[in-house]
Parts: structure tokens; sequence; C-alpha cells
């Protein structure tokens, strides 16, 4: 198979080789992330030093992307405002070789295939999700149930229909991306009139998402949104 290239490089299956690949939604151009960078770069008069796509700032289901820069600044926005989050959750900004990705099926030759589980309390109707984040897991290989086996006593495991995990949380464990129709133009524009005014163009942030992300912040500084989540 396609996802073999590791073994198939290495020669051999080595017992001290554990393999994991992950579910993929999509990967945009290196050209978004790099005009992204001089956009927030220019924006915070500093370079950026870390950067979390995900950070759980609100919650596992409210991912937020996270930059610390070098002059000690914070940035944190989610999908809603965010330029790089925005343009990947629209699909407006994947990679051509996304659309006829060679890796969706649920067969995979890794040990172990993760992606996120967004919906704990469907596939395990007994737990109540506590918004930490769970993650889907599909066991391929004979090591991986051994090693599973020795961990049991460590972690939280959960037997789930394969099925009902796929339809639930990954449809893009057998599916390609679609292309979006203003792909070459999203790009276009951003090489003639920058990200912020091709964000502006083709996904624009609304008024309304100002107004939630906003809403969100203070709600978080208050300690009002923990005791929201837990009623």
């Amino acid at each position: 198979m396609s996802n073999c290239w590791i073994k198939n490089y290495l020669g051999n299956d080595f017992k001290n080789l554990i393999t994991m690949d992950l579910v993929c939604h999509g990967t945009p151009s290196p050209k978004l992330w790099k005009e992204y960078v001089k956009y927030q770069e220019n924006k915070y008069k500093s370079k950026i030093k870390e950067a979390y796509f995900r950070n759980k700032t609100y919650g596992y289901h409210s991912g937020t992307m996270k930059l610390v820069f070098q002059n000690g600044k914070k940035y944190y926005g989610s999908a809603r405002v965010d330029f790089m989050l925005k343009s990947f959750f629209k699909e407006i900004s994947s990679r051509p070789a996304c659309y006829e990705c060679a890796f969706k099926t649920k067969k995979h030759c890794s040990d172990f295939t993760v992606f996120d589980c967004w919906h704990i309390s469907q596939v395990v109707p007994k737990i109540n999700d506590d918004d930490k984040g769970y993650t889907n897991v599909f066991v391929n290989s004979e090591k991986a149930i051994n090693i599973l086996e020795s961990l049991k006593d460590d972690i939280h495991i959960y037997e789930v229909d394969m099925d009902e995990a796929i339809r639930l949380d990954g449809p893009m464990v057998e599916n390609s991306k679609k292309p979006h129709k203003n792909r070459k133009s999203f790009y276009k524009s951003i090489n003639n009139e920058g990200l912020e005014k091709t964000i502006e163009k083709y996904i624009p942030i609304s008024v309304k998402d100002n107004i939630v992300e906003k809403s969100k912040v203070i709600l978080f500084k208050l300690g009002i949104m923990s005791k929201l989540k837990n009623k």
C-alpha cells in the first residue's frame, strides 16, 4: 500500500518501530502560511516565536490559533476570525494533491491511525464530554494490540463501532477533499492583493463573528465560560 513508505524504505518492520498515521483534513499551501506569518509579524511588530494551531484556550471544541511573539505579546484567534484557520476550515486553501489523496481508506499499514473524536458522548453514551478532548484510534496490527494492552491501566480505552466513529467524526477517513471553486483565484488574489484583502473578498469575517469572538474573550477572562460549560 502507498502509505507503507517508511516500512518499505527501512526494508523491515522492526520490533521496536511503532508507526502511527493521522487522518488528514487537508493541507494548505505553504504560501498561505508564509503570508499569514508576514501579516501577523507586521501587525505585532515582532517575529513569531511559537505557534499553536489547536490551542485549547476555550476548550477542546473551540480550537484556537495561539501565537507567541518575541516581544512578549500573544495572539489568540478562533476559526471565526483567524485568517489561517478560517481559510483551512472553509476548505478554500487545500493543496491540489488533497483532491486525489491516496490514503483515503480504512486499511492502513501503520500500527495506529488517529483522528479527533468530537462526539464522544454519542459513540460512548456513558461518557459526559468534559471538553478536554478524546481521540479515535484504529488498531491496525498485532503489535498495536499488544501495546494497547500494556497501557490499559494507564489510559482510558473504550471500544466503539468503527463505522459510527467514521460517520460522526471521520468522513475524511475515506473521502478526499473536494476542490473549492475559488481556490485558484483565492491564491492569485493573495499574490496580487495580499492576505487581508483576500480574506475580505472570499471568506469575510462578519460582524457576528467579531462579536462572538470578543464575547468569548470577555467571558473567559471573567471566569464565566467554564461555569457555562458545566451547566
